[in-house]
């Protein structure tokens, strides 16, 4: 059923004309309209009736970065993201292993070095111990490394010497540890080998978590790196049977394909760097804790134009991965030079993470109309390991939202799940309560990063992100304001229903 009144409400349009309501009447799946509830209740016979007793009413969260099928596969792997130390690590992937038989693939998640008490990765020895007679592959927690024991390394049979494949310094050895352009083909490589019934419950996990933290709509980043592209088969097949909205960014660079399957937009996580927690995020200057690596760029500038270009003369929307200034900055380049070749004024091309810049940078991309897809909670996730990789001085400028906002540049909040969990009241106390002063944003400007901005950065501003007359019906009802609770106490907020398009697919 997608006719609802949701009335008795303290509702938050966000539109300046209409900034406040009682009640919201939806229709066939659309808003039909917008007051208090005298006005409202009367026209309401025969629908649903959801009573808000009082509490708050926002437009439904738009997640602007999700790995949606990879999202629900990783929710089955073993979890490492409460280990503390490496025999924590290995106690966890031990028991998993003893579970399955022997031969068999554990996966495992959530790896992240810089909590753990040795702030390193277990070595091929230690892996080796854990899972003897298995295969074992780690992701680290940020998606750009891989630890691997001696049966999958073998199995990959990656010849010494292949840029990413770490060695020991006093043997020559490799330790397990895969970095750049190797950590996705062994992640492609692992998947094959994983459980078939994992693979056929990850749209149904990930929705169902989506939807339980007010998530309406979901911009799915998939493609590009499983086997056969099979999260994206598995999503195109079945997205509308998922009971919340999704936007398609396939990332591969094949122009013509994307054009032939008549998608508006190409990319997502296109990467032209990695990430500073693998010591993989394109610098100026050296990482803080390995002043000999500056971190490398995965496109040289020339190929990148020639990709861009190809792209946007297609009239596609392009999204790109870069995290720190020296890809961020190729990313601008190649952007640039191809609007100035065919100037298109509303391209809306995208940066996603874009957690590092120079401010020269920032501005640029203002100039540009170039978006931002960020992620918040990083800066919370990750607040201990980014002085390490960047140092005391250049932390002012790490997430820069209040940069971002103040230049003009639309940001739209996401999580990167599965790095950080689809959680947007997350993401929204962590921009509010940046751990850099000056970059903390106010909490309305939070809540529109997290709605509005998510729908402007997909060309969907007219269909969400805000509550008004003929938009979808998508709402959040939270057991308080985000806007005028206690910044501090945001993530403590609760999500107490999800409408989607009209029809309840959560309460709590």
């Amino acid at each position: 059923m997608s006719d609802l009144l949701v009335y008795n409400a303290r509702v938050r349009t966000l539109e300046p004309t209409q900034p406040f309501a009682q009640a919201v009447l939806v229709r066939n799946e659309r808003i039909v309209a917008v007051g208090q509830d005298e006005d409202l209740l009367p026209l309401a016979a025969g629908v649903r009736k959801l009573d808000a007793a009082g509490r708050t009413v926002l437009p439904g969260f738009v997640d602007c970065h999700v790995h949606f099928w990879r999202s629900g596969l990783s929710e089955q792997m073993v979890d490492l993201r409460p280990a503390r130390s490496i025999p924590e690590v290995l106690d966890l992937i031990r028991r998993r292993a003893e579970e399955q038989p022997p031969g068999s693939m554990v996966m495992a998640r959530g790896f992240m070095d810089t909590k753990l008490a040795e702030n390193r990765w277990p070595t091929l020895a230690e892996k080796d111990e854990a899972s003897p007679d298995h295969l074992l592959c780690i992701r680290h927690n940020n998606g750009h490394g891989l630890g691997v024991n001696s049966s999958f390394l073998a199995m990959l049979d990656i010849p010494i010497g292949t840029p990413g494949l770490e060695t020991d310094p006093s043997t020559g050895q490799p330790t397990g540890t895969l970095r750049q352009g190797l950590f996705p083909m062994g992640e492609e490589k692992a998947t094959k080998l994983l459980d078939p019934a994992m693979l056929r419950n990850c749209l149904q996990i990930i929705s169902d978590i989506a939807i339980r933290v007010g998530v309406t709509t979901v911009h799915c980043l998939d493609g590009g790196r499983m086997p056969g592209d099979m999260d994206m088969v598995d999503l195109l097949a079945h997205r509308d049977e998922l009971p919340l909205n999704t936007v398609i960014y396939y990332q591969i660079t094949d122009v013509e394909k994307i054009v032939g399957m008549g998608l508006p937009r190409i990319g997502g996580c296109i990467l032209i760097d990695g990430t500073p927690a693998t010591h993989t995020g394109a610098l100026f200057e050296p990482y803080s804790d390995r002043p000999d690596i500056l971190g490398p760029t995965y496109w040289e500038q020339d190929e990148l134009d020639e990709f861009v270009w190809r792209a946007h003369s297609a009239g596609l929307q392009i999204s790109l991965h870069a995290t720190c200034e020296r890809a961020i900055d190729r990313a601008l380049a190649a952007y640039e030079r191809a609007i100035t070749r065919l100037p298109r004024p509303d391209h809306r091309h995208r940066i996603e993470h874009f957690y590092f810049p120079r401010k020269q940078d920032v501005e640029r991309a203002a100039r540009l109309g170039v978006c931002a897809g960020v992620q918040p909670a990083f800066e919370t996730a990750f607040r201990e390991m980014y002085p390490l990789r960047l140092g005391p001085e250049r932390m002012h400028r790490l997430h820069p939202y209040r940069w971002h906002l103040d230049a003009g540049v639309a940001a739209g909040g996401g999580s990167d799940s599965p790095v950080s969990p689809v959680d947007p009241l997350a993401g929204i106390h962590a921009a509010v309560n940046h751990s850099v002063r000056e970059q903390r944003i106010t909490p309305e400007e939070a809540v529109r990063m997290f709605t509005l901005g998510g729908a402007y950065l997909a060309f969907e501003e007219q269909e969400t992100g805000t509550i008004r007359e003929g938009k979808r019906g998508d709402l959040v009802l939270l057991s308080d304001d985000p806007l005028t609770v206690d910044p501090a106490a945001i993530k403590d907020i609760k999500v107490e229903a999800t409408v989607v398009r009209g029809r309840i697919v959560y309460e709590a």
